[in-house]
């Protein structure tokens, strides 16, 4: 159980699912108390993989890896035709994100994939403890309704903060102005969300994020991207190569990054402890 009185991290190690390199890191890091919490994705071929390993992770707080930019949706193609292409693949990321800017996307074949990919895991057995997305589209208000009103039909209490920390100012973040066009947020999220991807070595001795970070009562969500080099199977195209998962890995396991930790002073807690920060 958290402390309030300190400021916690949840370390979530995302793409459960995505390949066997993936899914083999995820395995070897949990038991050693470096991350906290995994996001699965559900419609790729190395998914069933993915959920098993899940299950026999005891603790391991476990979410959807809500997915409209990767691989092909659960749904017949034909019955959300605005998700993908003539191949009958979801869009590639940009034009995902420019078609729901654009009103391309339908919003109802969304919410009914993603409830689609939610069933999924809940049929694999798994206890979801919170909802997020592949490439960040949770930031579209459209895309938090969805998730909202899935949250609350199938009993997930948390979701993922849009409150994205910029390495260029971590006291204020890139996504605020679309986090209040969402409105309340009725669901229990991390005040900020950063990303080991973006921040990289600076984040071991950033002053000004060590200072959001540390503050008692702040909770943060700390996403890692792991993975083994090779990895023929990882679905490619993909910002993320093998070679940069590794990286991550390396980087999480290495002694600066505990120190790091032990030095924040931060409590290593998962999404379903978010009930006892927030009350």
């Amino acid at each position: 159980m958290a402390n309030p009185a300190k400021s916690a991290l949840i370390i979530n190690a995302d793409d459960l699912g995505y390949s066997p390199g993936v899914n083999q890191a995820i395995a070897d890091l949990y038991p050693h108390g470096i991350i906290t919490s995994a996001s699965l994705i559900v419609n790729l071929p190395y998914s069933e993989a993915g959920a098993a390993i899940a299950r026999r992770l005891p603790g391991l707080s476990v979410g959807v890896h809500l997915n409209l930019s990767k691989g092909e949706p659960l749904l017949p193609a034909g019955s959300v035709p605005s998700l993908v292409d003539e191949t009958g693949h979801f869009w590639e990321t940009a034009t995902l994100y420019r078609r729901a800017l654009t009103g391309q996307l339908n919003w109802y074949e969304a919410a009914a994939e993603m409830e689609e990919q939610v069933k999924w895991a809940r049929s694999r057995g798994l206890v979801l403890d919170n909802l997020d997305t592949h490439v960040h589209f949770h930031v579209l208000p459209a895309a938090r309704r969805i998730i909202r009103d899935l949250g609350q039909r199938y009993g997930v209490q948390a979701w993922r903060s849009p409150k994205v920390l910029s390495t260029l100012s971590p006291h204020f973040t890139w996504t605020d102005l679309l986090a209040k066009w969402s409105g309340e947020d009725p669901m229990l999220a991390p005040h900020f969300l950063l990303s080991l991807h973006q921040w990289g070595d600076r984040l071991l001795d950033d002053q000004r994020l060590q200072a959001v970070l540390s503050k008692p009562g702040t909770v943060t969500e700390l996403v890692v991207h792991p993975g083994y080099a090779p990895d023929p199977d990882l679905p490619l195209p993909d910002q993320l190569l093998p070679e940069h998962r590794q990286a991550e890995v390396d980087f999480i396991t290495g002694p600066a990054f505990r120190h790091w930790l032990e030095e924040l002073g931060v409590v290593l807690i998962g999404f379903g402890d978010l009930v006892y920060v927030h009350g």
